[in-house]
């Protein structure tokens, strides 16, 4: 499943209203079986629609839900893009009581989609 149109249209134009809006949505059940979380991460143009798997916003997503107890498990598994056709999984670890989060751990497998250099 795809991102439709009309939303996408009046994402866009909220974006353009108020400046960037590059939403987060997070669920409490997998895309899969085995999967704890499942998210979006809508992005405003001119970056393509959706991102198919973000650690950044994953890491930041596990500590608040650790942190205001909307998970029980400190050790989880995260889902992104399935319904982009790019799934996505990460194995992330809160380190920390939920009012002392020291940091969080987000691995999984990755895939170079660009390589260069940059000279200054």
């Amino acid at each position: 499943m795809t991102l439709q149109p009309k939303p996408l249209a009046a994402f866009q134009k909220a974006g353009e209203k108020i400046g960037v809006v590059e939403p987060f949505w997070v669920t409490l059940q997998g895309a899969t079986e085995i999967g704890d979380t499942f998210s979006r991460l809508l992005m405003a143009p001119p970056n393509p629609p959706e991102d198919p798997f973000t650690g950044s916003a994953t890491g930041a997503m596990a500590a608040y839900l650790w942190r205001y107890a909307m998970i029980e498990d400190r050790n989880f598994i995260a889902e992104q893009g399935h319904w982009m056709g790019r799934p996505g999984q990460a194995q992330v670890q809160v380190l920390g009581a939920q009012r002392d989060i020291q940091g969080v751990r987000v691995a999984g497998t990755g895939h170079i989609l660009m390589s260069g250099e940059l000279y200054l």
